[in-house]
């Protein structure tokens, strides 16, 4: 029975990178969710929905960010190679926010033909 239900647990719980992927591909790609759940194999739309809230709040505070080492810490390797992977994978978070901000402000000025970024050169009003 424990076994059952630990296979059960384990079906449901994805890994970030299909998160991220089917995050991309609602907010960026404008693709359904319904798309998104049959294409990468996810059985609740609920979790995707959650998924893209919580990246929308990211984008909003910019919390790419984690907590100071302690001394005990910096002087363990174990923990300074963890800690090495984790600031690689939050640097690759923020790299795909840019990306994706940039991405939007283009789609923005392309499709509602508003300027948003500052052009060089401008004066001051």
């Amino acid at each position: 029975m424990e076994d059952h239900i630990r296979d059960l647990l384990s079906r449901f719980q994805y890994s970030e990178q299909l998160r991220e992927t089917a995050v991309f591909r609602i907010l960026f790609g404008g693709e359904e969710v319904s798309q998104v759940m049959a294409d990468l194999g996810i059985h609740s739309g609920h979790s995707i929905r959650s998924w893209v809230q919580l990246y929308r709040q990211k984008m909003k505070t910019g919390l790419l960010t984690l907590p100071a080492m302690k001394q005990a810490q910096k002087r363990d390797m174990a923990a300074l190679k963890q800690r090495n992977e984790e600031l690689e994978q939050t640097l690759q978070q923020a790299n795909l926010l840019i990306l994706a901000l940039n991405t939007m402000i283009e789609t923005a000025e392309k499709e509602l033909n508003v300027p948003i970024r500052k052009k060089s050169g401008t004066k001051r009003s």
